[in-house]
């Protein structure tokens, strides 16, 4: 499916097309400014379950589609749109790269393999995403120590597979690898009983789980995570106000969250206290009426669709993101 059929609006398909003459004007206009023109922000991602992924409905869902929709509410007012693109090939990344998507939200190895690094300013951390090994429920198999002699299956070239084979260096174990190239032949291995474990990241394993396919069997997934990686919001490098904007508006759902504390009143401080540049009076109190606190947002996208804890994506101390004050 290409760029244009993945660009989905939430609730609504933004069906024009924007040619190249369009697409230079648009990127020398200030990005506030052509938002409000258009009446849409124009976001994308790496597909990811839980974080961008597309429905059955046809619409995208996940973390990265609500802190842009956040963005939205923020510019635009509560019935503010959003387009976005699924990045699935090494030419949808263009958008990126020409300042077409206003956010896009990456890894740091995506930007890299990708050759953004001069195009963006990394922002806020939206998202972690974690590697990690889930097994068959009832299995003998209670954390990654044990998987010395198992039948593991794990994607050739994926970043789990690097992952996967540091851990077992370390502990210095020789499981039985299943190397496939395509996930359906993984699952397909995995629910056949071929696999006692399989390996990935952790929301695509919650996935399957999800969708056992084809024995409906339960799987647990171990406690232990074999790499983190952080999911990264990148804004056009040419617009330093917008990149500014996307941290007070993530923020602002992070400190939604924040518990009345001795440094709950440092926390909201550091939000600014007058209207920044481009977004709307009232613009905090809409975006957390419209689209929720950030603990809301993972609340709905990883507990409640793929049955995952919030893990690191919690608020700190309990997870990775540190709220303003702490920073």
């Amino acid at each position: 499916m290409g760029r244009a059929e993945r660009r989905l609006a939430a609730g609504l398909v933004v069906a024009a097309t924007v040619g190249l003459a369009a697409s230079q004007s648009r990127a020398a206009a200030g990005i506030v400014d052509r938002i409000r023109a258009e009446g849409v922000v124009h976001c994308g991602a790496v597909e990811r379950p839980g974080i961008a992924e597309e429905l059955p409905n046809e619409n995208i869902g996940g973390i990265a589609l609500d802190v842009c929709r956040a963005l939205a509410v923020a510019v635009l007012g509560p019935e503010g749109k959003v387009s976005f693109s699924l990045y699935d090939a090494p030419k949808t990344f263009d958008a990126v790269r020409s300042g077409e998507d206003e956010i896009a939200f990456l890894t740091g190895g995506e930007i890299a393999s990708a050759d953004l690094g001069a195009a963006v300013v990394p922002g806020p951390t939206v998202a972690v995403t974690e590697v990690g090994v889930m097994v068959h429920d009832p299995a003998p198999i209670h954390g990654i120590a044990e998987l010395g002699g198992r039948r593991v299956c794990v994607m050739t070239g994926s970043r789990a597979q690097p992952a996967f084979e540091s851990a077992m260096a370390r502990l210095h174990l020789s499981p039985l690898r299943l190397a496939f190239e395509e996930d359906v032949e993984l699952l397909d291995a995995y629910n056949s009983g071929a696999c006692e474990a399989a390996v990935g990241e952790v929301t695509y394993l919650a996935d399957m789980r999800r969708n056992t396919g084809i024995n409906k069997e339960p799987s647990r997934l171990l406690p232990e995570a074999l790499a983190s990686d952080p999911i990264i919001a990148v804004t056009p490098q040419a617009d330093g106000p917008w990149a500014a904007s996307v941290r007070w508006v993530f923020d602002a759902m992070l400190l939604a969250d924040a518990p009345a504390d001795a440094w709950r009143a440092s926390g909201a401080d550091a939000l600014p206290a007058r209207t920044p540049p481009g977004l709307r009076p009232n613009w905090r109190d809409d975006v957390i009426a419209t689209v929720g606190s950030y603990g809301a947002v993972v609340h709905r996208d990883f507990t409640v669709n793929l049955g995952l804890p919030p893990g690191p994506n919690a608020l700190w101390p309990a997870g990775a993101l540190l709220p303003p004050a702490l920073r």
